[in-house]
């Protein structure tokens, strides 16, 4: 099996954006000791609409940055590192960590009286709503200027928003995997025990050799599984799910290969809706040219994807570009998703099905869009749910205005959702609690009974392109997010073309 990535996450842990300092600061260790045992908070947030200025081609940046800032587990563990004296005087190297938080720090609360407003407006009518004045995302301008000019750029596209998404979920999961292990190493050298949850989760590298073990089954049939693991953060608890891929050979074991994500690829081509890409995405795909180790005989296989996992965050990639011999294409056509997402039984894995109903039920948040005829080049826009005005809220660059739920749900040509960012229902929890308050939901790959995000059952994440057929794979072939992207991140989506 691949191991789609790895050594450029290997290359990529090993790469500071800053001098390593020779002895850790009292400050780093305490940080890495938050990051251990942070336990995700999951309350609403309100916090005022504010645009974000374009002064260059920056449109994929300011649609991704508006949804994560959305996103509430997200927005809380940001402002929860900002409120740490030891993350602000810590003199580890965490650019990513130190940017994002900054940005976050500048979105304020809601007033309350803007929040009450909601009551009046009828539902099929947009409130008034006031915004902030435009921030131009420095911090993050700043940061990206330290890496390769074109990260982001695939081959005949433009800048890419899911590439810039990977690579901010992989670096900021990259930092705290880091941070969380030299706290657990100071701690074992001190003789503490301690109570980090990141006890069995590694360095962040996965081991050089495969993790390959025989489950025995009735009649002693066995199933052969790999398991791909990085090490968990507060940012795969949030938006970390699994995968498992299980390659079946006629008379052999059958063979899985567990590996987790940040984003779900889905290929549309084919389908009418976000249910219908799921359904494909789990379908039986023969595999040619399979021969028998022993006979060298051709023999029949197929391979078939299944959930294993689900995280607290589902972010769905939706891969409208075409990439074929002569070139990449953007798919033009009409595709169903809804605002409630079941996530059928039969979408699951057999450890999968140990979720409730309400644990595989997902409510959308927020739509990233590509606007334009033409893979080459066009606009990214984002809609997001914004719970104090109980609407949804168009950001487009520094314009900021609420649309109806109609329009969010039905872009005009060329318009077409790109990433579809859901949050499961279990963890749908009102109330104005500040970052790092309340308990936690349980972590993103715990099913009914686990235990909270500090759990070492927690989604980890690697990029899961399990065909080796990649001509018409989605941009993030190379470089996307799926657990695994960057040193023990998540680059790198859910399996590659049909």
């Amino acid at each position: 099996p691949n191991k789609p990535n790895q050594p450029q996450q290997q290359q990529h842990q090993q790469q500071h954006l800053g001098k390593v300092p020779d002895q850790l600061d009292e400050n780093t260790l305490k940080l890495g000791e938050f990051l251990n045992t942070y336990q995700i908070e999951n309350n609403s947030i309100s916090i005022q609409p504010r645009g974000l200025i374009n002064r260059s081609n920056y449109c994929y940046i300011n649609a991704i940055l508006q949804a994560l800032v959305a996103c509430p587990p997200f927005y809380h563990l940001m402002r929860a590192i900002r409120s740490l004296p030891a993350a602000r005087n810590s003199k580890h190297p965490k650019p990513f960590i130190d940017a994002m938080t900054a940005l976050v720090a500048e979105f304020s609360t809601l007033p309350l009286r803007s929040k009450v407003a909601r009551d009046k407006t009828k539902k099929d009518e947009t409130p008034d709503i006031t915004t902030d004045t435009p921030l131009e995302p420095v911090v993050i301008h700043k940061i990206l200027a330290l890496l390769r000019s074109d990260i982001f750029q695939v081959e005949g596209r433009q800048e890419d928003a899911e590439e810039f998404l990977g690579c901010v979920l992989n670096r900021l999961n990259d930092e705290m995997l880091e941070l969380m292990k030299l706290s657990k190493n100071e701690s074992e050298v001190n003789g503490s025990s301690g109570n980090s949850s990141a006890e069995e989760s590694g360095d962040g590298h996965g081991d050089d050799q495969d993790d390959w073990k025989v489950i025995r089954g009735n009649r002693n049939k066995g199933t052969i599984t790999r398991t791909t693991d990085f090490g968990r953060s507060p940012m795969s608890d949030i938006f970390g799910g699994k995968l498992r891929s299980r390659v079946h050979r006629e008379g052999d074991h059958p063979t899985d290969n567990i590996q987790p994500f940040f984003t779900l690829q889905l290929d549309i081509e084919k389908a009418a809706s976000v249910k219908d890409a799921l359904d494909l995405l789990v379908g039986k795909d023969q595999l040619e040219g399979m021969t028998c180790s022993k006979t060298k005989q051709e023999i029949q296989a197929w391979q078939q994807v299944t959930l294993e996992e689900l995280p607290i965050v589902m972010i769905l990639h939706l891969k409208c570009f075409d990439y074929k011999m002569d070139g990449c294409t953007k798919i033009l056509k009409t595709l169903e998703f809804p605002i409630e997402l079941k996530i059928d039984s039969k979408l699951m894995s057999s450890k999968g099905k140990a979720y409730t109903a309400k644990q595989k039920q997902y409510k959308l948040f927020a739509v990233v869009y590509h606007d334009g005829k033409e893979a080459s080049k066009g606009h990214y826009i984002t809609d997001v749910f914004h719970a104090g005005y109980g609407t949804w809220i168009r950001y487009d660059d520094s314009t900021v205005r609420a649309v109806p739920e109609f329009n969010v749900l039905h872009p005009k040509a060329p318009r077409v959702p790109y990433l579809l960012y859901y949050r499961r229902l279990d963890t749908h929890y009102h109330g104005g609690g500040g970052a790092g308050a309340g308990a936690g939901a349980p972590a993103g790959g715990a099913p009914a009974g686990s235990t909270s995000s500090n759990s070492n059952n927690s989604s980890n994440i690697s990029s899961s392109n399990n065909n080796s057929n990649s001509n018409n794979s989605s941009s993030s072939a190379n470089s996307s997010t799926n657990y695994s992207s960057g040193g023990g991140s998540y680059y790198g989506g859910g399996p590659g073309p049909k």
